[in-house]
């Protein structure tokens, strides 16, 4: 392959990564995928594939799982099926073995362990202070 056509198809493979980050919460098929970058469907799945190191079905459930953990590390009421539908899971229990599997923990052990934690929220006042400190010593220096 030569480094222009390679150029070109990271270049495709990176527009439907924005797209599926940006659609994680649509029906984001094979098919679709394919016919965005103007792949058949089988070249697409084998070029995403070399160039993500990830299928592109592996790829869109890990940002899903990701985008619903980073949810619950903010801190949600919405149940965990909701969060599931929400994001394209078919029902809670792909959802919790999904998570499961990437994270090594269920999706209430989760959220019950970083409750736990306390995630301190830093204020816009705090980060100010904090960077006039760091200007004042660079001036002291």
């Amino acid at each position: 392959m030569s480094d222009e056509t390679r150029y070109d198809y990271i270049q495709r493979v990176n527009a439907i990564i924005d797209f599926i980050d940006a659609n994680l919460d649509t029906n984001l098929s094979l098919e679709t995928l394919s016919e965005m970058s103007a792949f058949s469907p089988f070249h697409f799945h084998r070029i995403f594939l070399e160039i993500t190191g990830e299928t592109p079905n592996a790829f869109i459930t890990r940002k899903r799982v990701e985008k619903i953990a980073s949810i619950l590390l903010v801190g949600t009421n919405e149940s965990f099926n909701n969060l599931a539908f929400t994001y394209g899971f078919s029902c809670g229990n792909s959802f919790s073995r999904a998570f499961r599997n990437f994270y090594g923990v269920s999706p209430s052990e989760y959220r019950g362990e970083f409750s736990k934690i306390g995630v301190e929220v830093l204020s816009y006042e705090k980060y100010i202070c904090l960077i006039n400190e760091i200007k004042n010593k660079k001036n002291e220096i």
